[in-house]
């Protein structure tokens, strides 16, 4: 006789809250077309944010607690949802958009589009994720 598999097994405890933390944190913040808006500005103009530089006088590029929300609610989003991942073909020059398929030793599906530098395709990647959560999520 086959067992059924625990609540533990299926993950249901993690992935009731995090829809909880979708729910109430992160889609208000897309849905709201303005802020959605700035905080695809603020993603665009650093993606990755950025180290202090002393010597430069730059000081350290922090990004805003909205886009901390977003941004860590998209990063938690399972392998075997269309993870999108940075593919770097050349240094410093080809750069693509990888989905991954969540199974061990699939190959990683590599999109054509090529971006100039890795943060350009990070960016992308946000733009991408943006709109499948929210897709996913009745827009």
């Amino acid at each position: 006789m086959k067992k059924d598999k625990t609540g533990v097994q299926l993950d249901l405890g993690h992935t009731s809250t995090d829809d909880f933390i979708t729910e109430k944190y992160v889609l208000p913040l897309l849905r709201d077309e303005k802020m959605r808006n700035k905080l695809i500005e603020e993603h665009r103009a650093t993606p990755v944010g950025r180290a202090p530089q002393p010597h430069k006088g730059q000081p350290m590029v922090e990004h805003s607690k909205e886009l901390q929300i977003v941004l860590d609610k998209l990063r938690r989003q399972p392998m075997h949802i269309k993870k999108y991942v940075t593919i770097c073909k050349k240094d410093f020059e080809d750069y693509r958009i990888g989905i991954v398929t969540g199974v061990r030793g699939q190959p990683v599906e590599i999109l054509e589009e090529s971006f100039s530098s890795e943060e350009a395709c990070e960016h992308a990647i946000f733009l991408k994720r943006i709109v499948d959560l929210l897709e996913r999520h009745g827009g």
